[in-house]
């Protein structure tokens, strides 16, 4: 179970939208359309930030930790805590819930059936390719089943189908929390299997 919402997470996403943003006003001719629309976006993401890092970040000092690294790209700072992004959570015919999370190693994972840490499993090609929606662990199987809102979903697919639009930032924790997008608001494993449901 997630005990907090991904607030760096959100936090590191923003700050990348928003510098992809600023190299891409750069870019835009002068008095151009495209350009007063990423000005808009810009002003548009920086608000999201600001009020996400008043609402969350009590500490006056990482609070313009943030600030400086999004406006002048110094290192992320090391608060709030981040969460362990889930890859994998499934309940069982008999009721049980599985929830598998990146570990601290890049091909490590935590496996936890109603809460309890069960094992760890190394398994990053299982959960990273094909369109399994389930996992097996002791003679028991789990379906895959998603959190996150059919409105969130929906706004994910919006959001994928448009190159235009901006990342949907109000669904931003849900699908984070959920284990649909990263830190840089790009569709997951576990994302890609979550909108295959919807054709």
């Amino acid at each position: 179970m997630i005990d907090y919402l991904p607030r760096r997470e959100v936090l590191e996403a923003l700050a990348h939208e928003y510098h992809h943003l600023q190299n891409e006003h750069k870019r835009a001719s002068l008095e151009s359309r495209v350009r007063r629309r990423i000005e808009e976006r810009l002003l548009d993401v920086r608000e999201r930030f600001d009020r996400l890092l008043d609402e969350s970040v009590p500490d006056p000092t990482l609070r313009e930790a943030w600030r400086e690294h999004l406006h002048n790209r110094v290192p992320v700072p090391h608060g709030p805590p981040g969460i362990r992004p889930l890859v994998f959570r499934g309940s069982s015919e008999a009721g049980s819930t599985v929830e598998v999370r990146e570990g601290k190693g890049e091909d490590d994972y935590t496996v936890e059936i109603d809460g309890s840490l069960v094992e760890r499993i190394a398994a990053e090609k299982d959960f990273s390719a094909g369109p399994s929606s389930h996992f097996r662990l002791d003679g028991h199987e789990f379906e895959e089943t998603f959190g996150a809102s059919s409105e969130a979903i929906g706004a994910l697919a919006e959001f994928l189908a448009n190159e235009e639009a901006s990342p949907p930032w109000e669904y931003a924790a849900e699908l984070l929390q959920d284990g649909l997008i990263d830190t840089h608001a790009a569709l997951t494993p576990r994302g890609r299997r979550a909108l295959s449901r919807l054709q």
